[in-house]
């Protein structure tokens, strides 16, 4: 990987490669773990969900409003990501089938998540791939919205935060444990295990303080646009930062 740091410097010595490597030294397996709003994607995926499913009939104006309110307190750092916030982001999909969330999470992604995804980040992840490394999205946003975004970028491997069926409809309701805080590590090595690839070889990209646990679990963390408390650890931790 190239240096994405701010700052940084080389010793002298024997030539190196981007990634720290002597020249010609063969490179461990790796894996590079991504997070999604505000890393991969410019902003939070849910509230640009809602104002998506609104313009296409899907979400009333009372929902929008509820759902604009809640995340200009968590960009504030009123709130937390917690499962009743992420159960009131479930309700987009109530009563709609799986064939239907698809084809509108796809439009979704097209439209409006591919034209926001971080140049840089986008960058790291295409060069994560040239070099082999196995990669994965781990996100606390809602799994449809995770799938079509992997889908569109040809990522197999992710983690979202599931919404119930039941009868091949959605029923508004989560399922499961969000991919936040110490469950994101836990289902980074999970991956990591799967694949046999060591921690230390490992990379995380993310941008928020909630991250920490995963950026904490890997040898290259990597804070992105990071909000406190995140950019105090990044600087503290000398961790190289995207923005």
């Amino acid at each position: 990987m190239n240096d994405v740091a701010e700052n940084s410097s080389l010793g002298s010595g024997a030539p190196i490669e981007s990634d720290g490597r002597a020249a010609g030294e063969v490179r461990a397996p790796a894996a590079a773990f991504f997070d999604l709003d505000g890393t991969l994607v410019v902003g939070q995926t849910t509230l640009l969900l809602v104002k998506f499913l609104r313009r296409a009939g899907v979400a009333d104006w009372a929902f929008l409003i509820v759902a604009g309110l809640w995340f200009l307190g968590y960009k504030a750092g009123f709130y937390r990501v917690s499962a009743g916030a992420r159960e009131k982001g479930a309700q987009v999909f109530k009563g709609l089938t799986v064939q239907e969330a698809e084809e509108l999470m796809t439009r979704f992604a097209d439209e409006i998540l591919m034209p926001r995804m971080h140049p840089a980040v986008s960058a790291a992840l295409a060069e994560h791939r040239a070099e082999g490394d196995r990669v994965a999205v781990i996100s606390a946003a809602l799994e449809p919205v995770v799938s079509a975004l992997c889908a569109r970028l040809d990522i197999g491997d992710y983690a979202g935060t599931a919404c119930q069926l039941e009868d091949g409809r959605y029923t508004g309701r989560l399922e499961g444990a969000i991919p936040i805080d110490e469950e994101k590590a836990r289902i980074a090595a999970e991956f990591m295990a799967r694949w046999d690839v060591k921690a230390e070889d490992c990379w995380a990209y993310a941008d928020h303080g909630s991250d920490l646990t995963l950026l904490r679990s890997v040898g290259h963390p990597v804070a992105v646009n990071p909000r406190p408390p995140l950019q105090e650890a990044a600087w503290a931790a000398g961790w190289p930062i995207i923005r």
